[in-house]
């Protein structure tokens, strides 16, 4: 029985040996080491390059806070579309929350960055560890639209008009609006807070109130409706517009992110300045405008735009002076409780 077995295994050799000989075996395998080893190269340069690359495929996530989509945040928009965040390691997530509670959510670490550093003021002159990093914008970029049937600002008397929150820049505008006009914020007309200006068209349009402050970018969307622009608040006051606000717990820890997320949002705000035609088309597809509207919306954003990543000292002294009013103090209010410079200076003074 071995024997047979010895033997069938023989001839089974044999057989494999007639139809692929041990030098062509070998040779096959011979040939094989140089594309074995030309693959394993290739690996090893891949895993090379990806760890030099500065865009590593473990990317920051980083939660953005806006209160809706708007051209108030355009340029971290730009910025997350050009890919700037991206280049410095970061992703970027934005989320809409309620402009009430963003200083909320910074301090509980659900946000790292709110796109509506004005509103962070309050609560920074209000003791809460919150401070404004980042400017771009130092005129409003509003227009107080109001119900068909009103024509005149002298028709708002009695009136109720929605704001984002009670202190957010939509009210401090509409304040200094009824104020100009000769009527008293006070008692002349209720402020009511709707939210961003989406939902506040939507509060006009719905009857709920009879005016209320809009991004210019709604302007296509309130004349086709038939609405009244009653008074474009760039115009009327000094005062910032967007920018981004961090948690003084950000500062102490994470200044490096910091440095990042300005340096590409200032590179969104230069792409603004710079390259019209692209920005246009981003503000074609982000804010849903057309022509001609959109050509009058980026002649809006360019005019306000801060040359630097800061404020203006005119916008930010008159906000100043509007909350010391509105909080009642007897002291005026130091920019250093709402604001920490320090990286857009570092950033000014590399370029």
């Amino acid at each position: 029985m071995p024997k047979k077995i010895e033997g069938q295994r023989l001839n089974g050799l044999n057989d494999l040996n007639a139809r692929f000989p041990f030098d062509t075996i070998r040779a096959r395998k011979l040939k094989s080491l140089p594309m074995k080893r030309s693959i394993t190269r290739l690996l090893l340069l891949a895993s090379f390059a990806l760890l030099a690359s500065p865009y590593n495929l473990q990317a920051e996530i980083v939660h953005m806070g806006l209160s809706g989509v708007g051209l108030y945040e355009l340029p971290s928009e730009i910025a997350k579309r050009r890919g700037f965040y991206e280049q410095e390691n970061l992703e970027v997530r934005k989320v809409t929350v309620g402009v009430g509670i963003q200083v909320a959510a910074l301090l509980a670490g659900e946000l790292d960055y709110s796109t509506v550093a004005s509103t962070t003021a309050v609560a920074s002159v209000q003791g809460l560890p919150v401070k404004t990093i980042m400017g771009w914008f130092d005129r409003p970029l509003h227009m107080l639209v109001a119900r068909a049937q009103i024509k005149d600002m002298a028709e708002l008397k009695g009136k109720r008009i929605a704001v984002s929150a009670i202190g957010s820049p939509p009210h401090i505008l509409a304040r200094e609006a009824l104020r100009k006009s000769g009527l008293n914020p006070d008692k002349d007309a209720t402020f009511l807070a709707l939210g961003g200006s989406s939902d506040r068209l939507a509060g006009l349009v719905g009857g709920t109130v009879d005016a209320t402050p809009l991004d210019v970018a709604y302007i296509a969307r309130t004349e086709q409706l038939g609405l009244t622009s009653l008074l474009y608040l760039g115009d009327v006051v000094d005062l910032r517009l967007g920018g981004l606000a961090v948690a003084t717990e950000k500062i102490e820890k994470n200044p490096d992110q910091i440095r990042r997320v300005v340096r590409a949002t200032w590179r969104g705000i230069e792409f603004l300045k710079g390259n019209k035609n692209e920005t246009i088309a981003i503000m074609q597809d982000y804010l849903k405008l057309r022509s001609p509207t959109v050509e009058r919306v980026y002649q809006y954003a360019l005019k306000s735009l801060t040359p630097d990543g800061g404020v203006a000292k005119a916008s930010l002294d008159n906000e100043l002076k509007l909350l010391k009013e509105r909080l009642k103090l007897k002291e005026d209010i130091p920019v250093e409780k709402v604001a920490d410079w320090r990286f857009v200076r570092e950033l000014s003074s590399a370029r």
